[in-house]
């Protein structure tokens, strides 16, 4: 399956579509403003991208690829982007940055001053990949596990 999307809803759409794909119900826009807030004003950065992501499905889950959501009652607990960044202490850790995503030994990373979305190594925090979008970094994780 060629997962080559124009946009973040068209990659959620033909993800979804796969075998055992987990979409959820797009989070509460009021919701989701204070969640913001509250992840900006603790040292996280922020992307609209996650925003539109958000918007589309509060979270994602395909072969152990987790999307974080925020706030679901949906999505288990360790799929909350709050408490994972606050788990792993990503502020301090990675100052600018948010993780919204993990799989395997590899976490998904938004790194607001260098403006690229990463894959880093769970235990280590190295760079494995960089992608100027969210999208791109989405359709390649999901290409490698279909």
């Amino acid at each position: 399956m060629n997962m080559r999307a124009k946009n973040t809803r068209e990659t959620i759409t033909r993800a979804s579509a796969l075998p055992f794909a987990e979409t959820y119900k797009p989070c509460d826009t009021d919701q989701l403003e204070k969640f913001i807030d509250r992840l900006i004003t603790s040292g996280h950065g922020w992307s609209d991208e996650i925003t539109d992501f958000l918007t589309i499905s509060n979270g994602f889950f395909y072969n152990g690829i987790y999307v974080y959501s925020l706030g679901s009652d949906e999505t288990p607990d360790f799929m909350d982007m709050i408490t994972a960044n606050l788990q792993w202490d990503i502020a301090d850790r990675l100052p600018g940055c948010v993780m919204f995503g993990r799989s395997d030994e590899e976490v998904y990373v938004y790194n607001q001053p260098e403006n690229k979305f990463q894959i880093l190594d769970l235990t280590g925090w190295d760079e494995y990949y960089a992608f100027d979008t969210m999208n791109e970094l989405l359709e390649f994780v999901i290409s490698e596990r279909i």
